[in-house]
């Protein structure tokens, strides 16, 4: 694989959230999404610019303690309900001549991930000489289309089919992706329309650092992990 530089994180944050009201915004145990996340970008110690798209104010208000930080204002158009994440990255690579980059996707909502796990996933996709990579978690009972069914495996591989088992063989588990970090090529999304795809390295991450808040309940779980790790 060619160099990864320049590298560059995009936060996207859509203001509107139909399961948690201002989820982008929450504050998990001491520290907002935005802080946990800022963090992870530090300690990756790879990233060379970091840009926050979203269509809320207040967000934006809060970015301003981060100096190096940009703001996108996300358009109308790109805040509906059916706005694809490639949508809105397509659009900020081409706007911003992102063409040459690599590019690091972080969702606020994953409250747990750390640049650990950034600078490891970069890792595995230059061992694999691979355009993405993205973090997985491992589940006996994967919650979505399970993309792997080995321990050894270092690529994510296509999506396995459960349909018909009659048992599960607690020996042996998939991995679904988290959501925490996905790598890509910028040229890769512009060629392809995807962030990733069989072929793409894998970072593996704990069941309880792989929490997404997207419900309610996610919330309270998340918080109850803060203070039991002090994090």
């Amino acid at each position: 694989m060619t160099a990864l530089q320049p590298i560059v994180a995009i936060i996207p944050a859509r203001m509107g959230s139909k399961r948690v009201c201002g989820k982008n915004r929450l504050r998990i145990g001491e520290r907002t999404l935005l802080e946990r996340t800022m963090d992870a970008v530090a300690q990756s110690g790879v990233i060379e610019r970091t840009i926050l798209s979203t269509d809320d104010m207040q967000l934006i208000s809060a970015a301003e303690q981060y100096p190096d930080m940009e703001c996108d204002a996300r358009p109308v158009e790109l805040a509906a309900d059916q706005t694809s994440s490639a949508d809105v990255l397509r659009y900020l690579i081409q706007k911003l001549g992102l063409e040459t980059c690599t590019i690091i996707l972080l969702q606020l909502t994953s409250p747990f991930r750390t640049g650990a796990d950034i600078s490891a996933l970069l890792e595995r996709m230059a061992e694999n000489n691979v355009e993405s990579g993205v973090s997985v978690t491992r589940w006996r009972t994967p919650p979505s289309p399970p993309f792997g069914t080995t321990e050894t495996r270092t690529r994510l591989g296509s999506e396995q089919t459960t349909k018909g088992s009659e048992q599960t063989d607690l020996r042996d588990r998939s991995w679904a992706i988290n959501g925490a970090v996905y790598i890509f090529k910028a040229t890769k999304l512009l060629r392809e329309g995807a962030l990733y795809d069989p072929q793409s390295a894998i970072h593996i991450m704990e069941p309880w650092r792989s929490i997404d808040i997207d419900y309610e309940d996610d919330v309270k779980i998340a918080e109850a992990i803060a203070r039991h790790y002090n994090l």
